[in-house]
């Protein structure tokens, strides 16, 4: 009963998306890849949270509190921080689109910096990020089904089924898709995590929810301080800060952020769903409650097992009915970020690294839908060859994306930035990151437990400013694709004091 009820939600979910997406519109590439930039407040803000809300929220966040403790907190600063950043550079990002028609986040760069060979640039260093980030979704896919339903079915055929399902109603409904089966999708998970947290102290024996971080106290004391349970310096004071930090830094130089920028219909649907988001945070209270459930539940539970630490929780505690509305709810948490994901990976390949931005719109829309058949395969096969736990994938993540932040917030705020200096830049911070001799060697230079990605940072951006002070600058008219402004007197300049009122 409780696959049938999973499956159904999952499937019944990105049909309904799929059709609500493909009714009466006819699917043209601006259509397709950024929802014809006509998302109004609901659903722009169901795209937006959903590419936050995803596997490593509900999986990576639970399975740090479970290993850790206190170390798997810092979920509950990221969304804000995130929202903080994003009321600032999104408006941005979407005003450069909607002026230049750009679809994906290297049409922004080479539009800036009027160079098509940095377009190419970031368009590969994307999609490394997006394929990597893919792999997290789906290696959650595979974990949800698994620990639910049980192993019998090996679980790289959960994963190819989800790709198969993913590249379906991508081809179909593109970025609108995406969007409407978010919505079923958050409202869905918003209910379940509600239902598991209410039943999580009677599952794990004691008296109400206060009576989870009193017996955490008394069974783990060290568990509600850094660096957590096992008192390592892989989480400690520094990791927990660098991580925070690098997240909202890295989160809008994702390449799908960009796409999912574009599709909002104006900047105050933009400011209003940066002022609203950073409630979703209080949602990641409910998934720490669970976890430290878990924890007092499950003693024995160790190792790759970590990973489902909720899913196996629910398994052994709660009626079939709310496993069954767990995993549809799952399912759909992998998917829909996994389909943004892979469209965003496609139209970077086909219109920056093809060079498909010049042809018609059928045949450019036509290439991008066999980039996502493409891109599909290759997450899958991502996730065959990898064992590694969420949490340590999405460190990379953020560690090579982060990256890519000099070049988007300088593109803003520095005039005399150069595509040259941000490309030695990326180039010095990502062999940091890349290639462990190097990382090793600076994270000699910091305290134990920074997370790589920030003095490849630093060094990322030392290297940028050096060499763009000795390089020729953009011409006005390219600085101002991101670092210009409205005249005061202007409509939207109108939009964002009634926004902001």
């Amino acid at each position: 009963m409780a696959l049938a009820l999973a499956l159904l939600i999952a499937v019944g979910s990105i049909v309904w998306g799929t059709v609500a997406a493909a009714r009466g519109r006819a699917m043209n590439l601006q259509e397709w890849s950024v929802g014809g930039r006509r998302f109004g407040t609901w659903l722009f803000w169901f795209l937006l949270v959903g590419e936050t809300f995803t596997t490593f929220a509900l999986l990576g966040a639970s399975q740090g509190v479970f290993s850790n403790g206190a170390p798997g907190f810092y979920v509950l600063g990221t969304v804000v921080l995130t929202a903080a950043v994003g009321y600032w550079v999104v408006p941005k990002i979407w005003r450069a689109g909607k002026q230049h028609g750009l679809v994906t986040m290297a049409d922004y760069f080479t539009t800036r910096f009027e160079a098509r060979w940095f377009g190419g640039l970031v368009a590969v260093f994307g999609i490394v990020a997006l394929l990597l980030y893919a792999q997290v979704q789906l290696t959650g896919l595979s974990l949800i089904l698994a620990s639910l339903f049980g192993s019998e079915v090996p679980s790289l055929v959960y994963v190819i089924a989800g790709g198969v399902l993913v590249a379906g109603f991508v081809l179909v409904g593109g970025m609108r898709g995406a969007a409407f089966t978010a919505i079923v999708k958050d409202v869905l998970l918003i209910a379940i995590l509600l239902v598991v947290a209410i039943g999580a102290a009677n599952a794990a024996g004691v008296s109400g929810p206060m009576g989870v971080f009193d017996a955490m106290k008394q069974a783990h004391p060290s568990g509600a301080t850094l660096p957590g349970l096992h008192g390592s310096a892989a989480t400690n004071t520094w990791w927990w800060m660098s991580f925070l930090l690098l997240t909202p830094l890295g989160s809008f130089a994702l390449p799908h952020m960009f796409q999912v920028s574009y599709s909002a219909k104006d900047v105050a649907t933009i400011r209003r769903n940066q002022v609203v988001q950073p409630l979703y945070s209080l949602f990641y209270v409910l998934i720490v409650m669970i976890a430290l459930a878990a924890v007092l539940a499950l003693p024995k539970l160790t190792g790759k097992q970590a990973n489902a630490s909720l899913l196996i929780f629910v398994r052994e505690k709660y009626p079939e009915w709310v496993i069954g509305l767990l995993g549809g709810a799952g399912i759909l948490v992998a998917l829909v970020p996994t389909a943004v994901l892979v469209l965003a990976a496609s139209s970077l390949f086909t219109r920056n690294v093809l060079g498909a931005r010049s042809a018609k719109w059928a045949s450019s829309l036509t290439a991008m839908r066999v980039g996502v058949l493409v891109f599909t395969a290759l997450s899958v096969l991502l996730v065959a060859h990898s064992n590694e736990k969420l949490l340590s994938i999405m460190t990379n993540v953020y560690s090579a994306v982060g990256q890519l932040a000099p070049a988007l917030f300088l593109s803003m705020l520095w005039r005399r930035v150069t595509a040259p200096g941000l490309a030695a830049g990326a180039l010095c911070g990502g062999l940091i990151v890349g290639v462990p001799a190097l990382g090793s060697l600076v994270a000699h230079t910091m305290p134990p437990g920074t997370v790589v990605g920030l003095p490849a940072l630093v060094v990322n951006l030392i290297v940028t400013v050096a060499v763009s002070l000795v390089t020729r600058p953009p011409s006005r008219t390219a600085v101002d694709v991101g670092a210009g402004d409205r005249p005061a007197g202007s409509a939207e300049a109108g939009d964002l004091r009634r926004s902001a009122v």
